[in-house]
């Protein structure tokens, strides 16, 4: 079980859509890519509030941040625990602790979490969005998704994935993806049976036009 950074009752959640974390890890001098979303509050701590954001001292900041396998599993405890993400109320930032020799009382600061000023400050309210207003009657302009053939409805079947519901919701980080591309690309419409294949098979149209770009930096990224 994750160790909470701060355990204050005035730690509450904030209801928010997933934040995007950085690519890499964020524990001082690891260059790994961040392969797991880990929640600095656990869901046992914050006992049915939302769990994606969290106000701390007056502070709001995101709840999840990345982590690579082997720090992850240090903070998690499953081995014990190794390290511990702590909250310094001086600073008002986030810290690295380690554990030296498995010993409860030989914790070393190894400075401050990577990528703090880099993270969002405020949480998006779920499935909100920002659209151009009517001059004239104050409502969202809405932009026209593509226009399908005349005739018939389109016949449709269901292609599925599989994804994870532990403490990463796993549908709710596509969801981000997805609305955050689709807004980009002018749908505005998200009770379409066929947003979610609308925004992506131009997405990875591109990726395989442009396998070269795209494995160059998946292979760095892979070598850290």
């Amino acid at each position: 079980m994750t160790l909470a950074p701060l355990v204050d009752p005035s730690v509450r959640g904030v209801e928010g859509k997933p934040s995007i974390v950085t690519d890499r890890c964020v524990a001082p001098d690891c260059p790994d890519v961040a392969r797991e979303r880990h929640h600095l509050w656990p869901r046992s701590f914050l006992q049915g509030q939302p769990n994606e954001w969290v106000t701390v001292q007056g502070q709001v900041i995101p709840n999840v941040v990345g982590l690579c396998y082997r720090h992850h599993l240090q903070v998690t405890g499953s081995k014990g625990h190794l390290a511990h993400i702590r909250w310094n109320e001086g600073l008002k930032i986030l810290e690295w602790w380690q554990n030296e020799g498995g010993r409860e009382d030989r914790w070393v600061c190894r400075g401050p979490l990577k990528s703090q000023g880099i993270l969002p400050a405020t949480p998006v309210p779920p499935r909100s969005r920002e659209a151009e207003v009517c001059e004239g009657c104050g409502r969202p302009k809405v932009k026209a998704r593509p226009q399908l053939p005349p005739g018939e409805k389109r016949k449709v079947k269901v292609w599925s994935l599989v994804a994870p519901d532990d403490s990463e919701d796993g549908t709710e980080i596509l969801d981000v993806y997805i609305e955050n591309l689709g807004e980009q690309m002018g749908f505005h419409d998200l009770s379409a049976r066929l947003y979610r294949y609308h925004v992506l098979v131009p997405v990875l149209e591109w990726v395989n036009q442009n396998q070269a770009e795209f494995f160059a930096d998946w292979n760095e990224a892979q070598d850290g």
